[in-house]
């Protein structure tokens, strides 16, 4: 198959995976109500888990990392795509969170999506920021942890990458999608970053 075409292919399959909004779907089966409309808006874990309740904030949170995760690691199991073609998967279900298609294109930040490329591409640092950081956060900094703790898992574990021995497209990859990450959470952290100063 022509590589571009592998390219486009991959990334509309994730972006079709990743419209799924597991917290507006959550929401409506447990309350009936659209998260978009509650809380902060944003249909996305931590406004689950504030609003809905801590359980089903959690499975809101592990979905979305699954809906990254499972097809990138299903992709590379059964066609053995390159580093470039998985990612573009994980790209791509940051795009259809941020603005799915079956939710008329009102998505949210896509962090926990995030989540889930790291934890395929950069395992090890991934899930050592996961263990150390909220410690950090929830011990030294004592609020706004919806906010700190998920930043401070992605930013650390990806600046943790380049100094492991990845090889390049893995660490593009990783940063590559830190970015399209970062273009659906910028109003969110310029709030962030006006309330420090």
């Amino acid at each position: 198959m022509d590589t571009y075409l592998t390219y486009i292919i991959c990334l509309l399959s994730g972006y079709l995976i990743g419209s799924i909004l597991f917290a507006y779907v959550i929401t409506k089966l447990v309350k009936g109500e659209d998260i978009r409309d509650l809380g902060n808006n944003n249909p996305g874990a931590y406004n689950t888990f504030r609003n809905i309740g801590k359980f089903w904030g959690i499975l809101a949170g592990l979905l979305d990392s699954l809906k990254a995760f499972i097809p990138m690691l299903l992709a590379n199991y059964f066609f053995n795509l390159s580093t470039i073609s998985l990612g573009l998967i994980g790209i791509g279900a940051i795009i259809g969170h941020g603005y799915p298609l079956y939710f008329n294109f009102k998505g949210g930040r896509a962090a926990s999506t995030l989540m889930g490329i790291f934890l395929f591409f950069i395992p090890i640092e991934f899930l050592t920021a996961l263990i150390v950081i909220p410690l950090i956060v929830f011990s030294l900094i004592k609020k706004e942890y919806g906010f700190w703790a998920p930043f401070g898992i992605l930013i650390s574990s990806g600046v943790a990458c380049l100094f492991f021995q990845h090889t390049m497209d893995v660490k593009i990859m990783v940063w590559a999608s830190g970015i399209v990450g970062l273009y659906f959470n910028r109003d969110f952290l310029k709030t962030r970053v006006k309330a420090l100063f």
